[in-house]
């Protein structure tokens, strides 16, 4: 009696023609596993957390550790795309984590800030960056008696978390007596975040702009988000507005409204600045010395200072060219050497190590095309964008040299992209590529043609790298539902399946797991002994048959022995 043998079972080659694979290939592949070579069963999903948010896309576990080493973990859920990273500073006792979106400034969050009441978390953040005050102090001087000399003053914000901003406009050169009082007024108090809202105009509905003017939008900037309440008459301004422009203190709002504005309104801001404990470095010039000097510390809301120090004594300014990041910022990472950056746009921004919140110009890098994300390469950055990947090699942030990647392969979807260590993965139009350092490759052309690929719906996939293998959630073109692609980036001969839909995948580095979200729940993958999924393998067209076949049905000349196994229950084969 003839035998049929199936060895070391693989999954699907959908470039291939079932004919043609090897008797241990599939046509079918579905909720099993293949990384020892049987069919293993796969294990259902379990409950982790349950939000109390109403509406989740991006999850992140948040941990944080104390002095005695003791730790809390909770989960962070964001309503958009979010990348986040943690804090590098080193001990940082306050838990501090930073986040880009698509859909407001970007953000960060301390423990006492984000772990508030029941959740859901993160319960309360701030705007990331410091905005530098925009007026210059005066300064007089009166008495003394000689030498007599020039100075300038300048100051800056700094917050209770030790982030200082960049400096205000230097004061106009003042000549006098250098043991005389020198006097500065009309230094500004901290940014506000909320206030009244003074006049609005409408000028053109149709071109769908509106223009609000605030007490004040010192501090406020394109892309901030703030939200608008109590407003007579144009009540369609109700709500929360990114910001279009900002003209001294009008800004301008998307709205298309035939609504006539009458009186009042309050506006606030979505991402307040962190103005509690707010301080003042003032600082000084000395002699020759064009250098700024530090010279005293004092409260925000303090707007005057009496100087009668003759010699200083202090540090030169450190923040001369510090800079908040783009507001537009939706891509965000860190470097082993102490930098976070983001991508704005077409424009990589570098801080300055171990100060997340301030973007010197001067770290500041450009390319022709799209950002779309960003991935860390050692102390090198990938930018994927919509044409050539850019690579920015360097340890110094304000001497990174770029170079296009010379490979066409634009990723066609941020939330596919993967850190492998050293480089990372992301969807193409015609696959799956790997960026490194030193090449761009597609990793999946011995699987897939353009055509296939395009069918798994690419531009769609939210992923995760998990137990070396990239798991892609994907809506195929015209379906209602997604499903998760599995690739063993070890063995790169075969895909598998798992009929299973997602709206986010993570891999917890604390505990090496990876969940899944699915509406207001977090689920724990393959953990779930008692839910098991049917599997589903079918082998591929076996056409020989040397000798008498003893398969029913087989005849010369003509001969398909498919194998389907079923495994309801889990079981291998």
């Amino acid at each position: 009696m003839a035998a049929i043998t199936f060895k070391a079972f693989r999954g699907e080659v959908p470039r291939t023609s079932s004919r043609l694979l090897s008797a241990n290939f599939a046509s079918r592949a579905e909720n099993i596993k293949l990384t020892s070579g049987r069919l293993d069963p796969l294990k259902g999903l379990q409950v982790a957390h349950t939000s109390l948010a109403d509406e989740i896309r991006t999850i992140w576990r948040y941990r944080y550790t104390r002095e005695d080493r003791t730790f809390d973990d909770n989960w962070l859920v964001f309503p958009g795309d979010v990348d986040v990273v943690g804090s590098m500073i080193a001990n940082d006792a306050d838990g501090r984590v930073y986040y880009t979106s698509d859909q407001h400034e970007p953000r960060m969050t301390t423990y006492a800030e984000a772990i508030s009441g029941s959740g859901p978390y993160p319960d309360g953040w701030f705007a990331l960056g410091i905005p530098l005050p925009t007026v210059a102090p005066t300064v007089g001087v009166t008495g003394g008696a000689a030498p007599v000399g020039d100075r300038s003053y300048a100051y800056t914000f700094v917050t209770a978390l030790g982030e200082e901003s960049g400096p205000s406009p230097a004061s106009t050169i003042v000549n006098g007596n250098l043991s005389g009082t020198w006097n500065l007024s009309n230094m500004q108090e901290a940014p506000p975040n909320s206030g009244n809202i003074v006049a609005v105009t409408n000028s053109s509905p149709a071109a769908g702009f509106v223009t609000v003017e605030l007490d004040s939008a010192f501090g406020l900037a394109a892309f901030d988000t703030i939200t608008l309440a109590s407003v007579g008459g144009m009540t369609d301004l109700n709500g929360s507005h990114r910001i279009v422009s900002v003209n001294g203190d009008d800004v301008v709002l998307s709205l298309v409204t035939a609504q006539a504005y009458t009186t009042g309104g309050t506006w606030e801001r979505n991402a307040p600045v962190n103005t509690t404990g707010m301080t003042k470095r003032i600082y000084r010039t000395q002699g020759t010395n064009a250098n700024f000097i530090f010279l005293a510390e004092i409260p925000a809301s303090q707007t005057t200072y009496a100087d009668t120090t003759v010699t200083l004594l202090g540090e030169v300014i450190q923040t001369a060219d510090h800079l908040p990041p783009p507001k537009n910022a939706t891509s965000m990472i860190t470097l082993p050497n102490g930098c976070t950056v983001v991508l704005a746009g077409n424009e990589v921004c570098f801080s300055v190590p171990y100060q997340p919140h301030s973007y010197p110009v001067s770290n500041r890098y450009s390319f022709v095309g799209r950002g779309v994300a960003l991935s860390p390469a050692g102390n090198s950055v990938i930018v994927l964008t919509d044409g050539y990947p850019i690579l920015l090699t360097g340890t110094d942030p304000e001497a990174m040299s770029p170079s296009v990647m010379q490979t066409y392969a634009p990723c066609v979807s941020k939330r596919g992209v993967v850190y492998i260590g050293g480089g990372c993965l992301y969807p193409s139009h015609d696959g799956l590529y790997m960026a490194t350092p030193s090449e761009v490759y597609n990793i999946t052309s011995r699987l897939f043609r353009e055509s296939e690929w395009r069918s798994v719906g690419p531009e769609t996939f939210e992923a995760a790298f998990h137990d070396f293998q990239y798991y892609a959630v994907g809506t195929p073109p015209g379906a209602n539902r997604g499903r998760i692609m599995v690739l063993d980036i070890k063995e790169m001969d075969s895909v598998n399946y798992v009929d299973e839909e997602a709206t986010d995948l993570l891999r917890n580095d604390y505990d090496g797991r990876l969940y899944l979200l699915k509406g207001r729940e977090i689920f724990r993958w393959d953990s779930n002994d008692n839910s098991r999924y049917l599997g589903d393998w079918i082998s591929a067209q076996l056409q020989h048959c040397p000798g008498a076949c003893a398969v029913p049905g087989c005849h010369p000349g003509g001969h398909d022995h498919s194998r389907r196994e079923h495994h309801p229950h889990g079981a291998g084969a």
